[in-house]
């Protein structure tokens, strides 16, 4: 049960991965993160010891899963140095694809050897995954088959984690590739504890530790894969909700901006979508309380572009902070709510104050906004049973 639960997780991830290749362009990155992961997560599988009977029935070898599971733990060290290379390289595109190639290949001869090597060893009798281990990484055992493929995981995946750790930071990416780092670490560890009775030296960790600790690590890199898409799901829902009274508010004003239209696809896509509309609705409302449609700068010439006028030279942003100036946009659309033109545009603080402060972002400014709308709305919503509550008191 627990190897299905590693083996969903880490097949969840890697269909994440495939989705976003498929609505995003296909890059070296995703590519390796797609092989990296689905072959961990067919280590996994292969471990499963009704899977592993059926496929050496199959394929009338017993424990060729065996052999199948050192190519994919050698396709998955592949996959992550090739990420966390083209990750971290400064190189040109073109450079960077040929070092994944080259990478790629090397990694095709080792698992051909390794399997070819495994093959020439001869059969053995059908066993659980484990209890092979155990013969033949133990004294008097077999474990040349195993020797070349664990060296080339214990050196790739000894680059990952000095990558990983390297670029790992506080953000959502880099909180993502430290929890990864981790769980490659720990494959790093189990490795070399093979690799040590491979090599014919015991130790105090046996086969069954060493197993437990390489599920443990799947279990993390399956964790560190999904954090990004997690934050990003509930990160968008927080997004939604902050924007909404804003969104229904510019909409009802603004219609044809097409506010209140569902795109399909991610959900961050559609926040963005949602923002933009915000953004353009914003624009509308600066043309009617300027009182121009088609302004005129001091050349003379015509703007008809208002985002162009908005970021000239002339219009800086005001010398207030962020959160003040986004308040004071928020107060300007809450004054017009309802059809009143007359109180929102009095309340028009000026072209220069849409101008989003140099900290922010497009997005960020959007959001500001929109939170500070938030509270204004939610402030008025709590007064008014208060202001009942007075006028009863007052009867």
């Amino acid at each position: 049960m627990i190897v299905w639960v590693i083996a969903g997780l880490l097949g969840l991830a890697t269909g994440l991965r495939i989705g976003w290749a498929l609505v995003n362009k296909q890059s070296l990155v995703s590519t390796a993160m797609i092989l990296a992961l689905g072959s961990l997560g067919l280590v996994a599988a292969l471990n499963w010891q009704p899977l592993t009977l059926l496929i050496d029935t199959l394929l009338r070898w017993p424990n060729i899963s065996i052999g199948l599971s050192q190519v994919a733990l050698v396709a998955c060290a592949a996959g992550s140095c090739v990420m966390i290379t083209t990750v971290s390289s400064s190189r040109a595109p073109a450079t960077a694809r040929r070092i994944a190639v080259a990478q790629y290949g090397v990694a095709a001869v080792i698992a051909a050897v390794s399997l070819a090597v495994f093959l020439s060893a001869g059969q053995q009798p059908e066993m659980s995954p484990e209890e092979y281990l155990r013969r033949n990484l133990g004294s008097g055992g077999n474990a040349l088959p195993w020797l070349l493929p664990l060296l080339y995981v214990l050196m790739a995946l000894s680059l990952v984690v000095w990558a990983g750790l390297r670029h790992s930071n506080r953000t959502r990416r880099g909180r993502a590739l430290f929890v990864f780092t981790v769980g490659i670490v720990l494959i790093v560890l189990a490795s070399a504890f093979f690799l040590l009775r491979a090599a014919g030296t015991t130790g105090p960790v046996g086969v069954g530790a060493a197993a437990t600790l390489l599920g443990c690590a799947m279990l993390i890199v399956a964790a560190g894969s999904l954090l990004p898409s997690l934050e990003d799901w509930f990160g968008a829902h927080r997004e939604l909700r902050t924007i909404q009274p804003i969104l229904d508010e510019l909409g009802h004003r603004h219609p044809d901006v097409g506010i209140g239209v569902r795109p399909r696809g991610p959900l961050a896509f559609r926040v963005a979508e949602r923002m933009s509309l915000i953004s353009d609705a914003l624009f509308l409302e600066a043309t009617a309380a300027d009182g121009a449609l088609r302004p005129v700068d001091s050349s003379g010439a015509d703007v008809t572009d208002l985002e162009d006028l908005i970021t000239r030279e002339d219009l800086e942003a005001p010398d207030v902070p962020p959160a003040e100036q986004a308040r004071a946009v928020a107060e300007w659309i809450f004054a017009g709510r309802g059809g009143a033109v007359g109180d929102g545009r009095a309340k028009f603080p000026g072209l220069a104050w849409l101008r989003q402060p140099s900290p922010f972002s497009d997005r960020e400014w959007i959001l500001e906004i929109a939170r500070q709308y938030r509270t204004l709305t939610a402030d008025a919503v709590h007064a008014v049973p208060e202001r009942a509550g007075q006028g009863a008191v007052a009867d």
